[in-house]
């Protein structure tokens, strides 16, 4: 059984929003950001029927 990623789609969401991300002294900081990158994929399953038989 082989695997694969097909990506499907890909762009950028522009949204205000928060993050809380830790400083150095692992402090939570909140921190504005505009954009949320998406990327939609689907995995592709390749299975070979003539190795699968059902007795």
């Amino acid at each position: 059984m082989s695997h694969r990623y097909l990506e499907i789609l890909d762009f950028t969401q522009f949204f205000d929003h928060f993050v809380f991300t830790p400083n150095a002294e692992n402090v939570l900081e909140k921190e504005l950001k505009r954009e949320i990158p998406v990327s939609v994929g689907i995995e592709l399953v390749v299975v070979d029927m003539s190795r699968n038989k059902i007795i």
